[in-house]
């Protein structure tokens, strides 16, 4: 494998373990940290790999990543609305559920109304 590639991996895996590390400490502001510079160092890497004239994606790769993230979002919907049905059961007969409940709930109808919005928007664009 190329060393390049391995970065490619090595990126996520530390943000991952450090994300792990500064929550385990209790601090916020770490992991907020982490998150921005590990934007800032993908955003570096990706820059470099296009002056190194490295093809990061094409036509195929594209088409993979919309059939994956279509997948991924109608996974994740589906797990929301079946944990909305659980929750709204269990938070009949457990009080302390019920914040649990509106969380997924809201989450699923940002995620909805997100998508639909997104959708509107990508079929006026192209």
């Amino acid at each position: 494998m190329e060393r390049w590639r391995l970065t490619g991996y090595a990126i996520p895996a530390t943000t991952a373990f450090l994300l792990v590390v500064a929550l385990r400490m209790g601090n916020v502001a770490l992991a907020f940290g982490v998150l921005a510079a590990a934007i800032a160092v993908s955003f570096l890497y990706a820059d470099w790999l296009k002056k190194r004239g490295e093809i990061i994606s094409d036509e195929r790769t594209l088409r993979i990543e919309e059939i994956a993230s279509r997948r991924t979002l109608q996974v994740l919907v589906l797990a929301l609305a079946f944990l909305v049905v659980v929750l709204s059961i269990l938070s009949e007969k457990n009080s302390s559920l019920r914040s649990a409940y509106y969380l997924a709930t809201g989450l699923m109808v940002l995620v909805s109304v997100l998508k639909l919005g997104l959708k509107h928007h990508y079929a006026r664009v192209m």
